[in-house]
């Protein structure tokens, strides 16, 4: 805080000083040099939460300045200009917004024309409009450019944070991106485990129903097979609550380590009614024949578990290119309720990871209740695997922001120099149109000015004026009684002439006319102009 305080003293003395330094060199009231130093320090506290106000401050200080000494020998004040630009720049840098800086750039040099033509009414119109269009002309060097430079720097400096905040967030996201591959490997391991283990503990409680209604053992045996049943069912519940948890879907690569014959003979040796359709045979790429295997195995245990005494039928067929599996169960007799007959197929894990394992190897799944009361389960899979079609890659986060960067920052700095260059050259045609038709609108032919003769009323002379005067009349060498109120006129188009007309009034009537020289280059009269008549030998004065 203590430095920014010293900063905003040391700006307020550095831009003070160069209006003392004016003000002293043009014996400016102490009024007028206090006004300056206090609006420059409000000025410079504001240029970090107001900043548009601080610029509009002064530039309406110069305002009012420019509209005082303009067409006067006080010359213009220029002490300000540098506290604009820099308050311009820093409006640029803190202010993003168009519309404040617009809406005050047109309303104070609207207030400049309206102030220069109430203040100096002698003034002629065209000649007040004319150096309010160059005016404009050098806004924009001095506040219109600072102010885009400085939004671009703004656009920079947002631009780079938003790059730091994005390697940040990159960051994070790979540190994320490493805890979730820990993840999904341990639900690989989850998943395997629930598929072997989940089987078996199916396979056990399988076993144990079939001891239960064997009328050899006793009932001390049986009632211990009912146990058994029981805490094989409710482990394989368990299992499959707590790994379902981690399971996150992922198909599983590892080899099969048994064919799907001696799996279904497994589970017949387990007391499930089970019968295999082989139909064909062909050599299968080991990623399809462990998705087959996984096939039969999931349809088995779920067959096992919702329609226990059910008879299974698992059909195995090589047609073509492809190979198809199809598991039927038929209606649960006794043991489950019907209803939850394929329940696990359909709203359980198991036949829901099949889908996915089935589709990652181009093949497809599908099963179904029947109407009968069983469950069937079909797949086909092409014999050598399939290419599933990836999703397409999004664009890298970081390239497109890269390219982001770099085109809103070509943009700015293009923005930079081209709309001043613009907008000059709008205001610059604008200003040489003005000037053209204002040319034109005041040339006085010379057999009209050799026409007029001294001591004429003014309305005699007006009917023989054009309907403007000169822009840009002569004033160097031109000296003139201060009750006398001078015209001046061309004598032919802009840029053609080296001369102009005077014709100076006092009391309503004219009381001198003369030819004066314009620039530099001596002018060549014609043999008629420049040759004083009767009239003019009292008023010869300015004639070259």
């Amino acid at each position: 805080m203590k430095w920014t305080r010293a900063g905003d003293l040391g700006l307020w003395a550095g831009l003070s000083l160069l209006v003392l330094t004016e003000s002293g060199a043009r014996n400016d009231p102490l009024w007028m040099r206090a006004g300056c130093l206090a609006v420059l320090a409000v000025a410079v506290l504001l240029r970090r939460s107001r900043p548009v106000i601080g610029l509009s401050l002064v530039i309406a200080t110069e305002v009012v300045i420019l509209a005082g000494s303009l067409g006067t020998t006080m010359g213009v004040p220029i002490a300000l200009i540098p506290a604009i630009s820099l308050l311009s720049y820093v409006s640029g840098r803190r202010e993003t917004r168009l519309r404040p800086f617009v809406l005050m750039c047109s309303g104070e040099l609207a207030a400049l024309l309206i102030l220069s033509l109430a203040v100096h009414r002698d003034v002629p119109v065209t000649e007040a409009v004319l150096t309010w269009l160059l005016i404009l002309l050098l806004s924009l060097l001095v506040v219109v450019l600072p102010w885009l430079i400085g939004r671009y720097r703004a656009q920079q400096a947002l631009l780079a944070t938003a790059g730091w905040d994005r390697a940040e967030r990159i960051e994070r996201e790979h540190r994320m991106e490493i805890a979730q591959e820990r993840l999904r490997e341990r639900s690989r391991i989850a998943e395997d485990m629930h598929d072997s283990v989940g089987h078996e503990l199916s396979l056990i409680a399988l076993r144990a129903a079939a001891l239960e209604v064997d009328a050899e053992l006793s009932e001390r045996h049986r009632q211990a097979a009912t146990e058994l049943r029981e805490a094989a069912a409710t482990a394989t519940e368990r299992l499959g609550e707590i790994i379902g948890v981690l399971r996150d879907g992922e198909a599983s690569v590892v080899p099969a380590q048994e064919t799907v014959a001696e799996l279904v003979d497994r589970a017949a040796a387990s007391g499930l009614a089970v019968k295999l359709v082989q139909e064909g045979n062909s050599e299968l790429s080991p990623m399809v024949d462990r998705a087959v295997h996984r096939v039969v195995q999931e349809s088995l245990t779920n067959a096992s578990k919702h329609a226990p005494g059910a008879k299974v039928v698992v059909t195995v067929s090589h047609v073509d290119e492809h190979v198809a599996i199809r598991v039927l169960n038929d209606a649960p007799s006794g043991v489950a309720n019907p209803e939850a007959v394929g329940r696990g197929a359909v709203g359980g894990r198991g036949l829901a990871g099949l889908g996915e394992r089935v589709r990652l190897v181009g093949g497809t799944l599908r099963a179904e209740r029947l109407s009968t009361g069983g469950f069937e389960v079909r797949a086909r899979i092409p014999r050598a695997g399939g290419r599933v079609e990836a999703d397409r890659p999004a664009g890298s986060g970081a390239a497109d922001e890269r390219a982001t960067v770099r085109r809103n920052a070509r943009r700015g700095l293009i923005t930079a120099v081209t709309v001043p260059v613009a907008i000059g050259a709008v205001v610059g045609l604008v200003a040489f149109g003005y000037y053209m038709i204002v040319g034109y609108s005041s040339i006085l032919r010379p057999a009209d000015y050799d026409a007029l003769r001294l001591g004429q009323p003014v309305d005699q002379v007006e009917a023989r004026l054009p309907a403007m005067q000169m822009v840009d009349p002569p004033s160097d060498g031109v000296e003139q009684p201060k009750e006398w109120s001078c015209r001046f006129y061309r004598p032919d188009a802009p840029f053609s002439t080296t001369y102009a007309y005077r014709l100076c009034f006092q009391n309503g009537v004219l009381v001198a006319k003369s030819v004066i020289q314009t620039g530099s280059v001596q002018p060549e009269l014609p043999a008629t102009e420049g040759q004083p008549t009767a009239d003019d030998e009292p008023t010869t004065e300015g004639t070259p």
